[in-house]
């Protein structure tokens, strides 16, 4: 049995990318060659598997990223980069299978759909795609006492920058903030500068957490909004549902627990 070689990144661009730098400069066969997300609930099982572990390297990660938008093409190089920020856990190895058929084809085989690796590719794409759609709908803005528009959500894909992206070109004369609960992070917005995205601390996080559950005028308004539209009579659960799925609702203002009726 073929010995293989198992590199295990951390859920990240630069850790994604220095696995797949490593894996392929080896002297290994691709064949041989598998690249796995770090995980909690990870253990190993394979026999004959020797396990390496990636240290995230910036000059490894950014050569890839070079190569894939010169050798491949800026299509390419986006719908990798999505991938990466999938909810997708085999997403490394489909980004390394996927570039491996690419290096080859060029710029046709972001279209080749017959290729399983560039299928696979295509579903963690649009499954981030559909999520990042979605919210740029149903994402709802509280005013803080200062004028601060405050926003949660807890999306399954890393979708966080788009939104900032999206928000930032719409609302660019606000001082908003998005935060992402699942992940932890923050977006950050100040009237009239560019965007960037930080990282909680616990402590910051759980001051977040309470300011959010304070009540304030938009949540009213948003919630006579919603009842005075609604029309009883022509009410259908099932078909609300599929328009505006259920794990949205907790961060939407007009469907709040803790909003006043």
């Amino acid at each position: 049995m073929e010995q293989k070689y198992i590199y295990r990144c951390e859920d990240s661009a630069e850790g994604i990318f220095t696995g797949i730098y490593d894996a392929w400069s080896s002297v290994h066969r691709h064949e041989g060659n598998r690249i796995e997300i770090q995980n909690e609930e990870w253990e190993e099982t394979l026999l004959f598997a020797e396990y390496i572990e990636v240290v995230p390297d910036r000059e490894k990660s950014e050569k890839v990223q070079r190569s894939i938008r010169l050798r491949i093409s800026e299509e390419a190089y986006e719908m990798v980069m999505k991938a990466v920020l999938s909810q997708e856990p085999e997403k490394g190895e489909i980004i390394y299978r996927f570039l491996i058929y690419a290096y080859r084809e060029g710029v046709r085989a972001c279209r080749s759909y017959g290729n399983p690796w560039v299928m696979k590719l295509f579903s963690a794409v649009r499954n981030y795609d559909n999520e990042s759609h979605h919210l740029k709908g149903f994402l709802r803005f509280d005013e803080q006492e200062n004028g601060l528009l405050l926003a949660r959500c807890a999306p399954k894909n890393n979708v966080l920058g788009d939104l900032m992206e999206h928000f930032s070109d719409r609302m660019n004369g606000e001082d908003f903030m998005i935060m992402d609960e699942k992940r932890r992070i923050v977006g950050v917005h100040k009237k009239g500068a560019p965007w960037f995205v930080y990282r909680l601390t616990p402590e910051e996080y759980n001051f977040f957490s309470e300011v959010y559950k304070e009540e304030d005028s938009y949540v009213t308004l948003w919630k006579i909004f919603h009842r005075s539209i609604a029309i009883s009579e022509r009410e259908n659960i099932a078909l609300q549902r599929n328009n505006l799925p259920l794990r949205f609702r907790p961060y939407m203002t007009e469907f709040r627990s803790d909003a006043p009726a």
